[in-house]
């Protein structure tokens, strides 16, 4: 009979070589997983950055263990988002955050999110806008209020992060957020938000009084 392993006292590369199962001989294998621990600074969260792609630059990693680890974060990120999921009332600025933090933390590119509310702050869509780099994203003011008329919307939240993990709001951030917020008055609708996410915290307009 197998003896159980008692997961919470595995090491983290003891970890790792278990979530990602032996298409090795164990030695090799082990060698392997201990090479791209070190490889990502024995880091989950930058670990957690690296794309397939990535991964298989490290010398001896195959395409099934690169795709495990990968899939790995993807199930967490997929459970968190699952955990709030039925929190559809905004109420603060921390709601948001809980949200989405599971779809924008851990990215190497920027993604640009919003949200729309009814009269009463309950999310009645979320939708991603847009894909960038490392430093931008193209946030369309048109297509942000096509679909806030659509779905005929009181009030929007946009939301972005910034992988570089910068905590303030660029130039562009600034002026996008006062673009939007003067136009959205125009058409009896209220900007509510612009948050700013990295992976150790985020950033509220409407908290620090600029909206």
């Amino acid at each position: 009979m197998k003896q159980v392993i008692q997961i919470d006292q595995l090491s983290d590369p003891e970890l790792l070589q278990l979530v990602c199962g032996s298409t090795f001989e164990k030695s090799k294998y082990e060698a392997i997983l201990e090479r791209t621990w070190r490889w990502h600074q024995k880091d989950w969260r930058i670990l957690a950055k690296s794309s397939t792609w990535d991964l298989l630059e490290i010398y001896g990693l195959d395409l099934a263990t690169a795709q495990k680890i990968v899939g790995v974060f993807e199930l967490s990120r997929r459970y968190q988002a699952a955990k709030v999921k039925k929190r559809n009332q905004i109420k603060k600025s921390k709601d948001v955050y809980d949200l989405l933090q599971p779809k924008l933390s851990d990215l190497d590119h920027e993604q640009f999110f919003v949200l729309f509310l009814s009269f009463s702050n309950e999310i009645i869509e979320m939708n991603q806008l847009s894909i960038g780099g490392r430093h931008s994203t193209i946030a369309d003011a048109k297509r942000i209020f096509q679909y806030a008329l659509r779905c005929a919307a009181s009030g929007i939240i946009l939301c972005h992060n910034h992988p570089s993990g910068a905590l303030q709001p660029s130039d562009h951030d600034k002026i996008l957020t006062t673009d939007i917020q003067k136009f959205a008055k125009l058409i009896d609708m209220k900007l509510l938000d612009h948050l700013i996410f990295t992976d150790n915290g985020y950033f509220s307009f409407a908290d620090e009084g600029l909206l």
